[in-house]
């Protein structure tokens, strides 16, 4: 399974725990990073531990559980609207902003 999607999957499970349907961008970089920074190892331990899977997890049975784990519209990369971490820039920069 992919890694990027474990990754996902992982944060959308995060969110889920902490009721956060919608979340700050700011946060969102934060979650990200952190989970991106798990070793291969401490990601799948970690989502078999969230999904009550024995650790070494069989991949089979890790990518069943997280078919049903749903995923916020701003994480997953195929909605519309998919976070990307980079800066709003839709409204005229600031001055801190721009290139100098």
């Amino acid at each position: 399974m992919d890694r990027a999607i474990k990754e996902r999957k992982l944060i959308a499970l995060m969110l889920n725990d902490m009721g956060m349907s919608d979340i700050e961008e700011t946060e969102m970089v934060r979650l990200n990073e952190e989970v991106r920074g798990l070793s291969e190892e401490e990601l799948d331990r970690t989502l078999a531990s969230r999904l009550d899977l024995p650790y070494p997890v069989d991949e089979e049975a890790l990518e069943n559980a997280l078919r049903h784990v749903e995923e916020p519209e701003r994480i997953s990369e195929d909605g519309p609207g998919g976070f990307t971490g980079a800066p709003d820039m839709s409204h005229e920069a600031r001055p801190e902003e721009r290139e100098r």
